[in-house]
């Protein structure tokens, strides 16, 4: 997994503070002296994640996600572990030495050659749009009412409708066959011969947050199908990483952004004086992309078409914005229009207007209650009113709360005693349902200062005690000389643990401290959480000592009772008269070994 030296990759975890880091993803609130959050990998309302900043090191109560700034970077980013160190690297302000693996320095070396074909690529556009061939293009986005200077600072350029035009170009230019197909650009026909993937269509260079072109949109200048194109998967392009105008949106002095669907959308905002628009490539907002919008802004404003699929487009987008930590608001534009339809119909102004009176994510739910619910009968209204109550009930800002069930008693003539008696009775369904739904149940105690642990089906007892030998003395290095001889690395129950033993074992042999931290970046995500799970829930020992001595008892025992197992079973297949004697002996040595550790 470490492609690097061990001493770069311990300078780039050390100056990355792992509270900051996670910062620019979700929102921490400090109690005593740790940090906890929502968890940003599954769903949940009371908040279980925490991150020690002494010990540089997070842990998710509720998922048992655990690990260091490395893990947490792979976890949150989607990334294999040289992407998460290079891009820590880089928030550092690290130069990484060239990688010691061939097969990553290829990887490297496609990918920087593939953005360099994309470069390319879109000088070639942009120039056809200046040029002969793009005057019925530039015709085009003239009469959508873009400027040649917002052209220019979104890269804008035209395919030409030709089959092999810019594939030649690129070949001539030097670049690899295979690299350009790798890149989207071009397909390869039956023939075996490149075809240029985009013919005929106003081009839209998609950034990356660096500025480097990962990838392209194609979209059509008349009603034919499809209207779109869109760059595939590729080395360097994912879609659901990726939202297009963010490179420039993150520049805004605005602390929100606005998430639109389409590329005109962006580029007539942006031209009209909101910088702060982006738009997800592809409908639905994914988890990394609000990952990103929360990473850059607190406050986000969706504002997509309020078609069914718009709608349900809206709901998951605030699903997942509000997992996060966002404050989020709803757009809804009068008629349906798009942005950049509305722009053009009625001017910046009152677009700018519109986002001033979006509406807040309770807002927004009880718009869509009355649109469920007709309120020209009781039993519609009754059943809008119990929604309201619902939500009410699940809304955190008392102030919000206040202010709504003052406008629905004066809007259907209720009294706001009755609505607060609805949210109150099921806030206490609530808490009686919170109470009842406890972490973890407490556990029988093992002999000393250990405490069992619930067993899941696929680990056994003894895997579950080995890894707590190795949380133990990862925090505690001190305890090494007394397991080193008494449980060595081969003695582990498998290969997975005998490998995380010997780089715990050969780092503390060699007489340096390994910290926790430290020692967890050698490990993947699972085995790295399994550690730390450890650490957090039950090493936290008041007696180290003593706790060492009972998990080394416990293992011994587990020991003994799998050779009582294997002498049990094989005296029931010997008719050797010595051997069986031989064996019972031995039988009765490993009983009153256990009875012994007991």
């Amino acid at each position: 997994m470490n492609y690097y030296p061990e001493d770069v990759i311990e300078e780039v975890r050390l100056s990355n503070d792992l509270v900051e880091v996670v910062s620019e993803y979700i929102r921490l609130e400090k109690k005593g002296g740790g940090y906890f959050a929502l968890c940003p990998f599954h769903r949940e309302k009371t908040p279980s994640f925490s991150v020690e900043p002494v010990k540089q090191f997070y842990y998710c109560f509720g998922c048992n996600n655990g690990g260091n700034v490395f893990h947490f970077i792979m976890n949150i980013e989607n990334l294999d572990f040289p992407d998460a160190l290079r891009l820590l690297a880089d928030r550092a302000g690290i130069v990484l030495p060239e990688s010691n693996n061939r097969d990553e320095q290829l990887r490297i070396e496609a990918r920087k050659n593939i953005l360099n074909i994309n470069k390319e690529a879109a000088r070639f556009f942009y120039s056809c749009l200046a040029g002969e061939k793009g005057g019925e293009a530039l015709k085009y986005l003239q009469n959508r009412g873009l400027t040649n200077s917002i052209i220019k600072r979104f890269g804008l350029g035209y395919s030409p409708n030709e089959w092999t035009l810019l594939s030649d170009y690129l070949l001539r230019k030097g670049f690899d066959e295979s690299l350009i197909v790798q890149s989207g650009l071009s397909i390869k026909n039956k023939y075996g011969k490149l075809n240029d993937r985009f013919r005929g269509r106003i081009m839209f260079p998609i950034f990356d947050i660096r500025g480097n072109i990962v990838a392209f949109g194609g979209r059509v200048m008349d009603d034919s199908l499809p209207k779109y194109i869109n760059s595939p998967e590729t080395p360097c392009y994912s879609k659901g990483r990726e939202l297009f105008g963010m490179n420039i949106a993150k520049k805004s002095t605005e602390n929100k952004l606005l998430v639109v669907e389409g590329y005109m959308d962006v580029i007539s905002l942006h031209q009209a004086g909101i910088d702060f628009a982006v738009a997800s490539l592809g409908t639905a907002l994914t988890n990394m992309q609000g990952r990103i919008l929360r990473k850059y802004a607190d406050e986000i404003v969706i504002s997509y078409d309020s078609d069914t699929a718009g709608q349900r487009a809206t709901e998951r987008g605030l699903e997942i914005l509000v997992q996060l930590g966002c404050r989020v608001k709803v757009l809804q534009t009068p008629d349906g229009k798009d942005p950049d339809e509305y722009i053009r119909r009625n001017g910046a102004k009152k677009f700018k207007n519109l986002i001033d009176r979006a509406l807040s994510l309770l807002e927004y739910k009880i718009s869509l209650l009355k649109k469920m619910h007709p309120q020209d009968n009781p039993e519609g209204k009754l059943a809008f009113l119990n929604g309201v109550a619902d939500l009410l009930s699940e809304q955190d800002n008392f102030l919000e709360r206040e202010m709504v069930i003052k406008r629905i008693s004066q809007d259907y003539d209720i009294t706001e005693d009755a609505l607060h008696a609805e949210v109150e009775r099921r806030l206490r369904k609530k808490r009686r349902k919170q109470k009842n739904n406890e972490f973890y149940s407490a556990q029988n105690d093992l002999t000393g200062a250990v405490k069992t642990y619930t067993i899941r089906r696929q680990e056994n007892k003894m895997s579950r005690y080995e890894k707590m030998l190795l949380a133990l003395i990862s925090r505690e290095n001190q305890l090494y000389q007394k397991v080193a001889d008494r449980y060595p690395p081969s003695e582990f129950s498998d290969d997975t643990l005998k490998e995380m033993a010997s780089i715990l074992y050969q780092k503390l042999e060699e007489g340096s401290d390994f910290a926790l931290e430290e020692y967890i970046t050698r490990l993947d995500s699972e085995r790295a959480s399994s550690i730390v799970h450890m650490s957090k829930t039950i090493c936290n020992f008041d007696e180290p000592d003593k706790a060492l001595e009972d998990i080394l008892q416990k293992l011994e025992v587990l020991k003994l009772e799998e050779e009582k197992k294997d002498i049990l079973m094989r005296l029931k297949n010997i008719t050797n008269v010595e051997e069986k004697k031989q064996l019972q002996q031995q039988l009765q040595i490993i009983i009153r070994n256990i009875a012994k550790r007991r």
